[in-house]
């Protein structure tokens, strides 16, 4: 996915100003658009990107995100929305746009260092792919650990990230990977209800799911165990261990 933002805002007002320059500091290409499907439809190229800044009256966004709704679903194409403004304004466009396809809201007072991690994280470079690499999404709500098992897999794996389960089922829903590490313990969806919803579905049910967990205790092992995913992980394991473990289980294959 290419660095380009498209920021919707109904004002350009110093915040949103800020804002916008936080972004091209970061080196995103942003652009701008009031919330006017028809102008945001005559955009060319248009980015993959939608960060909508909900301040003002809500209702010229509905149009606007039900348009956005339109994009994020359309097949063949990864594109992803984010949310700001305050929880009632961001309640308010779930009604239009469902929270599974939101891939994280940010209530004011924003902090941008909050939203441009949060972009880092979840772009994914098609354009960076290895052919015959093995492609490996990792689902965590932990940001340090998603950064961390990147670093160390992305040496022989293409490796995709998702800081929840929602997020990573929206991804899935238009890429195809050949394994999943998923967090076993996340809030909101727990990682045994993910995979429950993983193995429910037909076009994910064949994909194979490694847990990631803390803890070693019997109790969660067991848990773990139960839910019979292809293995699980350790967190604390060291990088050549896991990096090991997923070798042999592709060799395995």
């Amino acid at each position: 996915m290419e660095r380009r933002i498209l920021f919707v805002s109904e004002t350009q007002n110093f915040l949103v100003t800020a804002m916008i320059k936080a972004l091209k500091d970061a080196r995103f290409d942003v652009t701008t658009a009031e919330p006017d499907m028809v102008e945001i439809s005559l955009i060319e190229n248009i980015p993959d990107i939608y960060v909508v800044y909900l301040e003002g009256d809500l209702n010229k966004f509905n149009g606007t995100l039900k348009y956005i709704k339109k994009l994020i679903t359309t097949e063949g194409k990864d594109r992803v929305l984010y949310l700001i403004g305050n929880p009632m304004e961001i309640d308010a466009a779930y009604e239009v746009v469902p929270k599974a396809l939101v891939s994280a809201a940010f209530s004011r007072p924003v902090n941008m260092k909050d939203v441009i991690n949060k972009l880092n994280i979840l772009i994914t470079s098609e354009e960076g792919m290895t052919p015959g690499m093995k492609r490996i999404l990792v689902v965590d709500d932990d940001s340090v650990m998603l950064r961390t098992m990147k670093t160390w897999l992305s040496k022989r794996y293409d490796v995709y990230m998702a800081n929840s389960g929602m997020n990573a089922i929206q991804f899935l829903t238009q890429n195809h990977v050949d394994l999943i590490l998923l967090d076993y313990e996340m809030p909101v969806a727990s990682g045994l209800q993910v995979f429950e919803m993983l193995k429910n579905d037909e076009k994910t049910a064949n994909i194979p799911v490694i847990f990631l967990t803390s803890k070693d205790d019997k109790e969660t092992v067991m848990k773990v165990l139960a839910a019979k995913p292809e293995k699980y992980l350790l967190k604390s394991m060291e990088p050549e261990a896991l990096l090991k473990t997923v070798d042999d289980f592709f060799k395995g294959k």
